[in-house]
């Protein structure tokens, strides 16, 4: 097939995707064919773990897109910074925005024309290395805006959003527990732990105020975890293009983390069943290895944040035993499970034990806006901060009652199933969302009888993220198969790879292609940025930054520097976090089970409100 441009596109009987080091020809993937058990190529085709001597050249380019890919989130987040406005002015917040994006446009503007000089100038060798960096600064750059736009709502203050209220007032006593030597419960997951006392301990400052630059760097990093991860099984243009694309939605300042774990889960999912496919192909040593790695890597995910692997557990092993070359490989294939487990149990331990325990947790009876949501609406989420919501939820559709969203989606998914319905990232994607729906259907079914809600909202985040990814590779599967066609009526034979804007054999330059992409990234994270503007409406998302800029500081006597200019809030410091609370919340066992005046936020906890239950 053509390879002489990073926008060649393999055929629907191709791989669609390649390890971060792969730009070359990608392996026709026709063992799909024979059905799930004969496969022995990746998601999309890949070859995956390739040679020695592959991996070691992969190696360091994965490493420039890391280095690149964060360091432009990060340093967008900086520049940021200098941003000069009054937060709780909607004039300022405006102003703030437009300031933002204009700098987004100017390096937007410089990537562009750098990535349309490489295709004119560069060898392809060169020029697919250049696509592979520009795409990895796209990454950063879009959730780069976003923190900076955070970093905008809080300029002035101390605090980070929702001014440790809310779920982070049990999380700094549980740290300030942990700094004393006593004992905190294990059963949720403890990585957010170490990172505030860590970064409080290293910045010199109290925990309370190290969540504002968590947050902040949790936001940047949105943009990067989703691509990096999805370069584990896809080119640079796709991971972009679907990857990135498909994680705007779950952008979640307040608090990250979890999120963050859910855009990464899947596609290390994928990889990891990729390799399962091939497990006939390996040796021992080499079976047992990737089993470790994988296992070490779930395990660290479950320790950011457990409560996907619930959601998506029996679809993975659902998939795992659907993919798994038994026939030809059943003892490698269990070597491979049992290391993978071991490992995962190894390093997740420490968290495991707290859920696998009686007192694990305990029910989830926190019931708010989303609950009362007819069950099977997901295209949205408004958790407890219902502000312009409208008078009716969900709104109503154009065709019975379902909207032109979901039937978009409807209609990706049927693609991705009509042209790879035995590909490894359709069964493995869909059959996690099979999973999160079953058990969101079955437990909401139990909420009127048990007075319970067991966390089954979450399962919205999964169904959305599972059908945004499925809907994108129906596309690039249509897409593949029409140029397909097209090139096989023009001559060039069927099975071949067409460029993408492919004229008289030359391609568009990738910087072109990528110009309606940064469009679409650059609007969603100002209208994402706008949403967390403080704003004195309880109900609305605006409210946590408005907290943090009214919320006094403890044994100050005063608030942020803006939020003085406003009287800090003094109209709502009575009915608020802002009216005085320390920066912690009371000693307890466990989070008070309270019915908190600050529910949830999107991507809460399983304590939710003080709640605590499994996640």
């Amino acid at each position: 097939m053509t390879t002489h441009d990073s926008t060649v596109v393999p055929n629907p009987r191709q791989e669609v995707v390649a390890p971060p080091e792969h730009h070359g020809t990608v392996r026709t993937d026709r063992s799909e064919a024979l059905g799930p058990a004969t496969a022995a190529t990746g998601p999309g085709g890949t070859d995956g773990d390739g040679t020695a001597t592959a991996r070691s050249r992969r190696l360091p380019w994965f490493a420039i897109e890391t280095v690149t890919s964060v360091g432009t989130a990060m340093a967008f987040l900086a520049w940021s910074r200098t941003v000069d406005v009054d937060p709780l002015d909607r004039k300022g917040q405006v102003s703030g925005l437009a300031a933002l994006q204009f700098r987004f446009a100017v390096v937007a503007i410089v990537l562009v024309t750098a990535l349309v000089l490489a295709h004119r100038l560069l060898d392809p060798r060169r020029r697919r290395r250049a696509v592979t960096v520009g795409c990895a600064v796209i990454a950063g750059l879009t959730t780069g805006l976003v923190a900076g736009g955070i970093d905008v709502a809080l300029r002035g203050t101390q605090w980070g959003l929702w001014a440790g209220g809310g779920d982070y007032g049990w999380i700094l006593d549980w740290i300030g527990r942990m700094s004393r030597g006593e004992t905190v419960p294990d059963h949720y997951p403890p990585v957010i732990f170490w990172l505030i006392r860590g970064w409080a301990k290293l910045s010199g400052q109290s925990p309370a105020f190290a969540i504002k630059e968590i947050q902040l760097v949790g936001t940047a990093l949105f943009g990067p975890a989703a691509y990096l991860a999805w370069r584990l099984v896809l080119r640079p243009l796709p991971a972009l293009g679907i990857g990135v694309v498909a994680m705007l939605p779950f952008i979640e300042p307040v608090k990250p983390y979890p999120q963050i774990t859910l855009v990464m889960l899947i596609p290390v999912l994928v990889r990891y069943l990729s390799t399962v496919r091939r497990t006939a192909g390996y040796t021992t040593r080499r079976t047992v290895g990737l089993g470790l790695a994988y296992g070490a890597g779930l395990g660290l995910l479950f320790l950011l944040y457990s409560g996907w692997f619930v959601w998506c557990a029996a679809g993975a092993a659902t998939a795992f035993l659907l993919l798994a070359p038994w026939r030809r490989a059943w003892a490698r294939v269990l070597l491979l499970a049992v290391s993978t487990l071991a490992a995962l149990v190894l390093v997740s331990w420490v968290h495991l034990r707290g859920l696998l325990a009686s007192t694990g947790g305990t029910t989830d009876a926190y019931f708010y806006f989303d609950t009362d949501t007819e069950p099977t609406y997901f295209a949205m989420w408004r958790n407890d901060r219902p502000a312009d919501a409208g008078p009716a939820w969900p709104p109503l559709g154009e065709l019975g009652g379902v909207g032109l969203f979901t039937i978009a989606l409807a209609v990706g998914l049927g693609l991705a199933l009509w042209f790879g319905w035995r590909r490894t990232v359709v069964v493995t994607v869909g059959l996690c969302a099979v999973s999160a729906w079953l058990l969101r259907m079955w437990l909401a079914s139990e909420q009127w009888e048990t007075l319970t809600v067991r966390l089954y909202p979450r399962t919205t985040m999964v169904l959305l993220y599972c059908l945004l990814i499925l809907a994108g590779f129906g596309l690039l599967y249509a897409l593949t198969a029409l140029r397909e066609r097209l090139g096989a009526r023009s001559g060039d034979g069927a099975g071949t790879a067409v460029p993408v804007g492919s004229s008289g054999g030359r391609g568009v330059p990738v910087g072109i292609v990528c110009i309606p992409l940064l469009l679409v990234l650059a609007s969603a994270g100002s209208a994402m940025a706008d949403q967390y503007m403080p704003d004195s409406r309880r109900n609305s998302t605006g409210y946590f930054a408005w907290i943090a800029q009214t919320r006094w500081y403890p044994h100050v006597g005063t608030c942020s520097t803006y939020g003085r200019l406003h009287d800090c809030g003094r109209s709502d410091r009575t009915t608020s976090p802002a009216a005085g609370n320390s920066p912690t919340a009371t000693p307890s066992g466990s989070p008070p089970a309270t019915g908190s005046s600050q529910p949830a936020p999107s991507g809460a906890s399983p304590a939710i409100s003080g709640r605590t239950a499994r996640p």
